[in-house]
């Protein structure tokens, strides 16, 4: 689904994360958001390529949080297209060394398959994709390393697992997952100017998105 110019939105089946593609228009690039457990993998390409878009042009991934349902499906794109990967500097020795821990691979009934980390991002650092330039924003409270990538200009936000539509929000009992530091990070959030909420996981948002990340604000505080 394309939601503007440069980001396409390919939604997540069953427990599966959302993913998105970032198009450069000048160079066809793509740059990944999250990328699913894996198990729909061919049926995320045939769905990229109906929309118009080349997987051959996969050339960096980005995750929001390392959770299997956002990492498993890496090493089929290294496999397939060698794209550079970058993780948030907490979370990026999950990725290169697997085991359980914050990949939560064994509740999915399977093995995370180590990967090479090629960039540990930090908070604040300034991540360009296309016409796209995202800061980096920590946001603990579902995972420790858990990331939000906010384009002030262009009012978008990937917000992975911190925040979802309809006052919604992460879960927080997960290893490193904290309600104390999820309120503060929906706090941080409900801040910025909003329109595109691209979340991990039920529907996007594309029109007055402040207003869905202030009802998880009061969500969190009555429930957390």
């Amino acid at each position: 689904m394309k939601v503007t110019e440069e980001i396409f939105y390919f939604p997540g089946i069953n427990f599966d994360s959302n993913v998105f593609f970032i198009k450069d228009n000048q160079s066809d690039e793509l740059t990944v958001i999250d990328c699913g457990s894996g198990f729909y993998f061919d049926r995320l390409i045939k769905s990229i390529s109906r929309d118009g878009l080349n997987h051959k042009n996969i050339t960096r991934i980005i995750l929001t949080h390392v959770h299997f349902d956002h990492s498993g499906g890496l090493i089929n794109f290294v496999r397939e297209y060698a794209p550079k990967v970058l993780v948030f500097h907490l979370e990026a020795d999950s990725i290169e060394k697997g085991g359980n821990g914050l990949l939560l691979a064994k509740q999915f009934g399977l093995e995370f398959t180590p990967t090479k980390v090629h960039q540990r991002i930090h908070e604040q650092e300034i991540i360009k994709a296309g016409s796209l330039n995202f800061k980096v924003l920590n946001t603990p409270g579902h995972t420790i390393g858990s990331i939000c990538l906010y384009d002030g200009d262009k009012k978008v936000l990937f917000s992975g697992d911190t925040v979802f539509s309809q006052g919604s929000f992460g879960r927080v009992d997960f290893p490193t997952g904290d309600s104390r530091q999820m309120v503060q990070s929906l706090v941080q959030l409900s801040k910025l100017d909003v329109e595109y909420l691209l979340c991990g996981h039920l529907n996007i948002v594309t029109k007055n998105a402040n207003e869905q990340i202030k009802l998880s604000v009061k969500n969190a505080r009555l429930f957390l």
